[in-house]
């Protein structure tokens, strides 16, 4: 947790310079970058802005990857929604910073002494990426991404799909005999697992522009250990397609 924390911390204090320091358009010599911005009209009617605000929706496929929590292990579909602000990091290049704040549905699926097991994860994320924007001829705008994210669990549950008990996700991980009582299962060698609150890790993707209207993939690959196991971990892994519009 120490370490993200000072990751997105560096995040932002690379980037509230650069915001900072931004000149005004007319001041710079022309190039590819004005051409570009000053001869489509799509260009002009969102992206000669420096700054933008943006929604998105789309669903999210996630799973929990590692050991410590392997009942989460497969494919989960689930609903991301949001809104972001992105800020020109400098004139001389479409270069942005894009954070916002969004609720993303996670978990997984899988088997667990001898019984089926769906985790739903609810997460609070405010993403940190960086975004340059390659403008077409046709109106069309590439949107690749790198960054990361940070993340707090709002709520959550497992259940037992073959006998219709569930409890909650997030917390210490429960006792064997607490766990039989609650959910029906026998823990495997110990305790039942289950989730901490905090998540946060990288994210890199691409997106496609056209006028106001907005597509893109992203992938998250969890670096915090969502599992309360000291020994082995567990993080969890999410492919996003969102549509959106900016403004």
């Amino acid at each position: 947790m120490k370490k993200l924390f000072s990751f997105a911390m560096v995040m932002l204090m690379a980037v509230m310079p650069m915001i900072a320091q931004r000149h005004d358009y007319g001041s710079t010599p022309s190039g590819r970058y004005d051409y570009e911005r000053s001869h489509s009209r799509w260009i002009r009617n969102y992206y000669g802005k420096d700054m933008y605000f943006g929604i998105r929706i789309g669903p999210a496929f996630s799973h929990v990857g590692g050991d410590a929590i392997s009942y989460a292990n497969s494919s989960k579909t689930g609903l991301h929604l949001g809104g972001v602000v992105g800020f020109e990091l400098t004139n001389r290049a479409p270069v942005f910073f894009e954070t916002g704040l969004s609720y993303v549905n996670k978990g997984g699926k899988g088997d667990y002494s001898s019984s089926k097991l769906t985790t739903s994860l609810s997460y609070i994320e405010l993403p940190l990426t960086f975004k340059y924007i390659y403008y077409t001829d046709m109106g069309l705008s590439i949107h690749p991404l790198f960054g990361g994210y940070l993340a707090v669990g709002v709520d959550g549950s497992i259940k037992n799909n073959l006998i219709q008990k569930k409890v909650g996700a997030f917390g210490k991980d429960m006792k064997n005999d607490e766990a039989v009582e609650k959910l029906g299962v026998l823990p495997q060698g110990g305790d039942f697992p289950r989730f901490k609150r905090f998540d946060g890790g990288l994210r890199i993707g691409c997106g496609v522009g056209f006028s106001m209207f907005y597509l893109d993939m992203t992938y998250d690959i969890g670096l915090a250990n969502v599992s309360h196991n000291d020994y082995d971990s567990s993080s969890n892994r999410t492919l996003y397609l969102n549509f959106g519009v900016n403004f």
